[in-house]
C-alpha cells in the first residue's frame, strides 16, 4: 500500500512541496508512510496537526519516526478549519528559515495536516508568498492538486490578508 501524495515544483532545482494526508492515517503504516516519502526524496516534514489531535490518530510517534528516518521534522500546528493564530505566526518565523534553506538546496518538503488540503494548503501558501508568488497562481496551483484546499472562508480571508502584509 502507498500513502497519496501530490507534488508541487517549486523551483529548478527539482526543489518541490509534496502536499500529503497525515502519514499513518491512511492505506500505510506511519513508518511505511516517512519511508516512502523519504524515497520520494523529501528531507524535511511539516505537520500542521496539534499534538492532541496526533495522540488522537494514534499517530504520536511521528516526530520521532520522522527524525529517525533522518529526515527534519518541524511543528506548526493550526487548528482544523481555522486561521493560523499568533502563536503559528512566531512559530513560523522560527521555522520559515529552515524551509526557505531546504528550498534552496533543491530538497523537497512534505506538508501535511489530516486530509492534506486546508491546512495544508495554508502552509504551502506561507512558504510560496515568501518566495514571491503571487497569490492568485499558489491558489490555482494547490487547488489542481487538491481541490478541497483554500475552500474554508476564514482561511481565504486569512491568506488574502497575510498576503497584502
Amino acid at each position: 500500500m502507498t500513502h497519496p501524495t501530490w507534488e508541487l515544483p517549486v523551483e529548478d532545482n527539482n526543489a518541490a512541496l509534496i502536499l500529503t494526508p497525515c502519514p499513518g492515517t491512511k492505506e500505510a503504516s506511519l513508518s511505511d508512510s516517512i519511508d516512502q516519502l523519504k524515497s520520494q526524496g523529501v528531507t524535511v516534514v511539516v505537520t500542521a496537526l496539534s499534538t492532541h489531535e496526533m495522540q488522537e490518530k494514534g499517530v504520536s510517534d511521528l516526530p520521532d519516526l520522522v527524525e529517525k528516518a533522518g529526515l527534519q521534522w518541524f511543528h506548526a500546528p493550526i487548528e482544523d478549519d481555522c486561521a493560523p493564530n499568533e502563536a503559528f505566526q512566531a512559530r513560523w518565523k522560527h521555522l520559515s528559515p529552515s524551509l526557505h534553506k531546504a528550498l534552496s538546496n533543491g530538497e523537497k518538503i512534505a506538508i501535511h495536516c489530516m486530509g492534506g488540503s486546508g491546512r495544508t494548503g495554508l502552509l504551502a501558501a506561507h512558504l510560496l508568498l515568501e518566495k514571491g508568488w503571487e497569490l492568485q497562481e499558489i491558489i490555482t496551483h494547490v487547488q489542481s492538486l487538491r481541490p478541497g484546499a483554500f475552500t474554508k472562508d476564514v482561511q481565504v480571508e486569512y491568506i488574502h490578508q497575510f498576503a497584502n502584509q
